[in-house]
């Protein structure tokens, strides 16, 4: 299930939400004032650096994890 990021519109507490593909903010409580008016947010994401970089999302060629593949 994907985790989505929810904005309340009455307080404007920003909050998360484990919800299955699909659904939509109908019934979505702000856990801070109680309200069911809830707008879902765009969420940032991290990107893995460019073919050839090195950097934190790099393996360095050794399948990390000590997984055996390279």
């Amino acid at each position: 299930m994907p985790l989505y990021e929810y904005r309340c519109t009455s307080c404007g507490h920003r909050f998360e939400l484990l919800q299955r593909l699909g659904e939509g903010s109908e019934g979505v409580e702000c856990p801070r004032c109680g309200e069911s008016k809830a707008e879902r947010q765009l969420s940032t994401f991290a990107a893995g650096a460019a073919s050839g970089a090195s950097g934190a999302f790099s393996s360095g060629g050794r399948g990390g994890c000590g997984s055996g593949f390279t």
